[in-house]
């Protein structure tokens, strides 16, 4: 009866809609960790640094920042009535 219905919890998406989401999520993060690695590429490269040496810290830092994102997804987010929420 409107408002004072007790509906059920909101409905849980499809399994499509869940292996996708976690395809774009692992996209994302890989697609980040290229960029730092690309980045780490080019500084090295210009100062100097041999190929071998290059190689090794760009797959440091490419995987460092698959690490750091998939951990930093399993923080909780701030409770809703957390005053330094914004």
């Amino acid at each position: 009866m409107g408002r004072h219905t007790t509906g059920d919890g909101p409905a849980r998406p499809t399994r499509g809609a869940r292996v996708r989401a976690f395809l774009v999520r692992w996209l994302e993060r890989l697609l980040i960790a290229a960029g730092a690695g690309a980045a780490t590429l080019a500084v090295l490269r210009w100062t100097g640094v041999g190929w071998t040496t290059t190689w090794w810290c760009v797959g440091g830092v490419a995987v460092l920042v698959l690490v750091a994102g998939a951990l930093a997804s399993t923080v909780p987010p701030p409770h809703p009535g957390d005053a330094t929420r914004r």
